[in-house]
């Protein structure tokens, strides 16, 4: 009975040593705040892939950039010293120029039209290239944050002109830079988490994001305009470091994919139905005023020289790809 007794334990000893060896845990470093719908969103995805796995992979969060900027984040993963985290395509060009095209100012229809490409056959050499140069696997190509609007401090923009002589923040990517050099301001690069501070003391006289951004940052409180342009969609990815997801059983990288997936598909659905809502909510703050009436068609003639200030940088070839794929689009 007792060397029954300590085979049983030894059995159970050994499945559970088993079963902690199996365990796998993901370090997921992003740079929203747990307050913003996407931060709430990763951490639920985190939470339906360690369930979905049966308790296999844990993935640990860390919001809010406490591993570092969005772009360090990003080449953390290239690194290996962190395995997941979610980039704007803008971030991703650190790496890969090419990821910049989906941000060019006025390339876009609509958001069906950018979605339905991103996700084509048309960007596949673009995610091939960070896969395969930089080790980098997108776990969800499709995040969308919103189409990016200005604001500025003391001046209404109406049309490009009314930038003139302004300093506008633009993230560290130089597609932003030569956008707001075409339209006459002057492009002050300025870290993320510090762009609140930034308006605040002045340092630059405005800024450009989504709605979304706009609201949850309250960039607003401390700006007089907001200037409904539309100039720029700003879409973001979840990726993975190429070999954290080959170290994962197949099945368990089907249950990173499908919930990244769901997560992706509830994101474009919460932001674009709380757009609205969030711009009432600003609109009644009384602290920015909403500006409608804006020359749209004035910034889309201004932005065309962008595109082709950046062939060199984004490879004249990607770029061709993917304004004819939507030109086929568009003639369906």
């Amino acid at each position: 009975m007792i060397l029954k007794r300590i085979a049983a334990a030894a059995l159970l000893a050994g499945s559970f040593i088993a079963s902690a060896a199996q365990a796998q845990t993901l370090r997921f470093g992003h740079a929203n705040t747990t307050a913003e719908i996407a931060g709430e969103l990763f951490q639920e995805f985190a939470e339906r892939v360690n369930k979905g796995t049966g308790g296999a992979i844990t993935i640990r969060v860390f919001p809010a950039e406490q591993l570092g900027k969005e772009v360090d984040l990003f080449k953390q993963v290239k690194e290996g010293a962190l395995d997941l985290s979610a980039p704007s395509m803008a971030a991703a060009s650190s790496l890969v120029p090419a990821l910049e095209i989906p941000s060019a100012p006025f390339l876009w229809k609509d958001w069906n039209e950018a979605e339905a490409l991103i996700r084509s056959d048309a960007f596949d050499p673009v995610f091939d290239e960070l896969r395969d140069k930089h080790n980098i696997v997108p776990v969800s190509r499709i995040w969308y944050w919103g189409w990016r609007n200005m604001t500025t401090l003391d001046r209404a923009v109406k049309k490009p002109e009314d930038l003139q002589g302004l300093k506008i923040r633009v993230p560290e990517s130089p597609v932003w830079v030569e956008m707001i050099k075409a339209y006459g301001a002057a492009p002050t690069p300025v870290p993320f988490g510090e762009v609140y501070t930034a308006l605040q003391q002045k340092t630059v006289d405005g800024q450009e994001n989504p709605i979304p951004t706009i609201f949850s940052r309250k960039f607003y409180e401390v700006q007089g305009f907001v200037a409904m342009t539309k100039h720029m969609l700003q879409n973001n990815m979840i990726v993975i470091n190429k070999d954290s997801l080959a170290r994962l059983k197949p099945e368990h990288r089907e249950v990173l994919f499908a919930e990244a997936a769901r997560a992706s598909a509830m994101n474009t659905y919460l932001q674009q139905k709380r757009e609205a809502s969030m711009l009432e909510d600003i609109r009644k703050s009384g602290r920015s005023k909403i500006v409608e009436d804006v020359d749209r068609d004035a910034f889309a003639a201004k932005s065309k020289v962008v595109a082709t200030a950046m062939e060199g940088r984004w490879d004249k070839a990607h770029l061709d790809r993917v304004l004819a794929a939507i030109d086929k689009q568009r003639q369906r």
